[in-house]
């Protein structure tokens, strides 16, 4: 296990004359794009959430992405902008936002996730203050039907702090670009809700994968790192992610399903990822092929199971997943002893799927 970096992070008397910049214009040149899916229950607190911003932004879009309840009725009535397309995911529905503004930047919104008052006047500090920035995210809280869940995300995550940059405005980091891709390998801190992004970086890579049911963000952002977008970090958290039954971390087998289609993905195409992608997530496939192969064993799959298995084995996996796919031609009960080894087994597919 390598060492942690050093700390990167300013010391307070380094930070006392750091003050935030006014904001220039209102509104800003920004298009909120909302993808949206049967989402009438939440989605009047998302838009409510937009419409009380400090500074307006000056176009948001819902995209209606096959809805039959009131989501596109909802938006009518907020006066936002409403496309209606057939249901194609929430990689797509973004796609069709990207394309119908014309304004330079994007904020994505989940039509189930709330931003602070603030939200969008801090990230554009950022902007004005982070040279040359493409990317701007920021930290943010979880909450459910019972309250808050966690106060921020970023807090707990060691790999964010041990990202290296500059302290321009306050509470706003500019993230050295190779420290901060050295980092990103260890777990994705980037969501949707929380980010603000150039429209024409977005455009040149090709905005988000259609194809992929998850992980498409993730796969977005490495393809956004690639061309060199430099990122910049609001310490606060601006946007609050509703953790409910529809979102509880998703099917744990289609998020694998994906990972096995991110991971080819990158080895036939490395030139369009960073530096390394491709050794990273060749080492990677195994257990992603492993872990598909055990979801889809306790969904009953046994034949998709045994292929995931036989696949894990053929990538480098080692003997576990020969083991299992032997396993597999038995009765339930002996298959049983199959998941008791688990814990023998490598973590799930590095901390690069999230």
């Amino acid at each position: 296990m390598r060492e942690p970096r050093p700390a990167a992070r300013p010391t307070p008397e380094e930070t006392q004359g750091v003050k935030k910049l006014p904001i220039l214009v209102d509104p800003l040149p920004i298009a909120v794009v909302i993808p949206a899916h049967n989402a009438e229950r939440f989605l009047k607190e998302a838009l409510e959430s937009i419409r009380v911003q400090t500074v307006r932004p000056a176009e948001v879009i819902l995209v209606n992405d096959g809805s039959v309840d009131g989501t596109a009725a909802i938006g009518l009535a907020h006066q936002v902008t409403v496309i209606s397309q057939p249901q194609m995911g929430h990689g797509a529905a973004r796609n069709t936002g990207i394309r119908a503004t014309s304004q330079p930047w994007i904020a994505f919104l989940d039509a189930d996730d709330l931003w602070e008052a603030d939200k969008l006047e801090a990230q554009w500090v950022a902007v004005q203050t982070c040279s040359d920035v493409g990317i701007v995210c920021c930290d943010y809280s979880e909450f459910d039907a019972n309250g808050l869940r966690s106060g921020s995300f970023l807090s707990g995550k060691v790999h964010y702090q041990r990202i290296k940059g500059t302290k321009v405005a306050q509470s706003v980091l500019c993230c050295d670009p190779e420290s901060l891709r050295d980092e990103f390998w260890e777990g994705n801190f980037m969501t949707p809700s929380a980010t603000l992004i150039r429209r024409d970086l977005l455009l040149r890579v090709g905005l988000f994968d259609p194809s992929l049911p998850h992980l498409e963000d993730r796969d977005c952002w490495l393809r956004l790192l690639a061309v060199s977008a430099r990122v910049a970090v609001v310490e606060r958290p601006l946007m609050r992610s509703r953790i409910h039954q529809a979102n509880v971390s998703r099917d744990q087998l289609e998020h694998n399903e994906a990972g096995i289609l991110l991971v080819e993905r990158v080895l036939s195409n490395p030139a369009k990822y960073p530096s390394g992608a491709a050794e990273r997530y060749r080492k990677e496939r195994p257990a992603w092929h492993l872990n598909a192969g055990r979801f889809a064993e306790e969904r009953g799959m046994i034949r998709q199971a045994r292929r995931r298995y036989l696949q894990a084995w053929r990538f480098g996996g080692g003997l576990l997943p020969l083991a299992l796919a032997v396993l597999s031609y038995f009765p339930t009960p002996i298959r049983r002893v199959a998941r008791a080894i688990r814990h023998l087994s490598p973590p799930p597919p590095g901390r690069s799927q999230q």
